[in-house]
């Protein structure tokens, strides 16, 4: 029984569930400067202390291969950042994913990450060897609409961010549902019958 119950789950599809953001990746939007306020930056809100701005960098600047936003802008000091409010089911889990990058000892950058508000990541770095970036992931259950926010923390030079990702996390599909139902009716009826 166990083992027919197991394979049941293990051939289970689940529903594949697209990102949420938009611009998640800064392929849009005109290269340059973002001030405080701006919404230039498709699907961003430029947040963070009046006078600062967040910088849209080209393909191969510090040898990254993509585009990314430095959170600390022209100033290269801590205050820049971006927002996007994004529709969510109360109740669901989501799953968030994003690229950072701070340069190591020689830029010494920091992104903090909150999710409405509630502060998720603290400083978060992007050391990673050969001016690669390094990937977080979270979790969260929301509760209505969602505004995920990145903030640049440090006056270091660097703060990049890119491949912004939230997505639903994947339950099954209500047919594969039913049919482990039936199969776990099927089951018990079988055990009594035995």
């Amino acid at each position: 029984m166990k083992k027919t119950l197991i394979a049941l789950l293990a051939v289970a599809p689940f529903a594949a569930h697209a990102n949420l953001i938009t611009n998640g990746g800064f392929e849009a939007g005109a290269l340059g400067n973002y001030a405080v306020g701006s919404t230039l930056l498709p699907g961003w809100t430029v947040v963070g202390t009046p006078g600062q701005n967040v910088t849209l960098q080209g393909n191969g600047y510090l040898g990254q291969s993509t585009r990314q936003l430095d959170l600390s802008g022209t100033s290269d000091s801590r205050g820049g950042g971006i927002e996007q409010t994004i529709a969510t089911l109360a109740g669901r889990t989501y799953n968030v994913s994003f690229d950072v990058y701070t340069g190591g000892l020689r830029y010494n950058g920091g992104v903090d990450f909150r999710i409405n508000g509630a502060l998720y990541g603290l400083n978060l770095k992007g050391d990673e060897p050969g001016n690669t970036t390094k990937t977080y992931a979270f979790s969260f259950v929301a509760t209505s609409t969602t505004t995920v926010r990145f903030q640049d923390v440090t006056n270091g030079l660097v703060s990049h961010l890119d491949n912004v990702s939230v997505t639903a996390a994947p339950v099954p599909e209500p047919a594969t549902m039913a049919i482990l139902g039936m199969g776990a009716l099927a089951l018990i009826r079988r055990r009594k019958n035995a």
